[in-house]
């Protein structure tokens, strides 16, 4: 009922849900774990969240939760369609350092499983997005992290102009400055 497609972004999978329609509607399943173990990945969800985007080019993210308590999420736009952008964090990846943009639509039935360790942000492509997150960790807001949109060691490459940014999104430190980024030996706050 899901097909798990590698990217070029290790170990994260875009995933295409098998959608079954008849004169009532459609019907698709969001999540399931033996499928998601039958692929190898080892996904276990506590916490899901949901956020509705109002402006088309509206820009979330670039989050992520430190370790101890980095997050592995399964992100779906269940309304509309996004932009979806990860950066890994993690020094040993192959893909360590890179940026990825994925488009996900209500349309389409996709969703991205994103490991820990990743940085998660995306742009809203239409007005009033939704979109939900399954996340294998509590949230620790002690350990909420991030790293501005327009990061230029990031390097990404959004598809509208950004607007409508939070405080908190626009002050978040350069990454220039962050021990993972940097990827000095023995840093106690590696992303996972």
């Amino acid at each position: 009922m899901m097909a798990f497609q590698p990217t070029s972004a290790a170990d994260a999978r875009l995933i295409r849900l098998t959608r079954h329609s008849d004169a009532r509607g459609e019907f698709a399943r969001t999540w399931c774990l033996q499928e998601f173990e039958r692929a190898d990945i080892a996904f276990r969800p506590v916490q899901a969240n949901m956020s509705i985007t109002r402006i088309r080019g509206t820009i979330r993210g670039m989050h992520f939760q430190r370790a101890p308590k980095a997050e592995a999420k399964l992100v779906r736009c269940s309304r509309g369609r996004i932009w979806d952008v990860i950066t890994d964090l993690r020094p040993q990846s192959p893909s360590y350092r890179g940026s990825f943009g994925f488009e996900l639509a209500d349309l389409d039935a996709t969703a991205l499983y994103i490991p820990a360790g990743f940085a998660h942000g995306f742009q809203a492509l239409t007005e009033d997005v939704m979109v939900e997150y399954l996340m294998d960790e509590q949230y620790a807001p002690e350990l909420a992290d991030g790293f501005r949109y327009d990061e230029p060691a990031a390097k990404i490459e959004w598809p509208l102009p950004a607007c409508f940014l939070s405080e908190k999104d626009l002050a978040w430190p350069p990454l220039s400055t962050r021990p993972f980024w940097l990827n000095v030996d023995n840093i106690v706050d590696l992303p996972g």
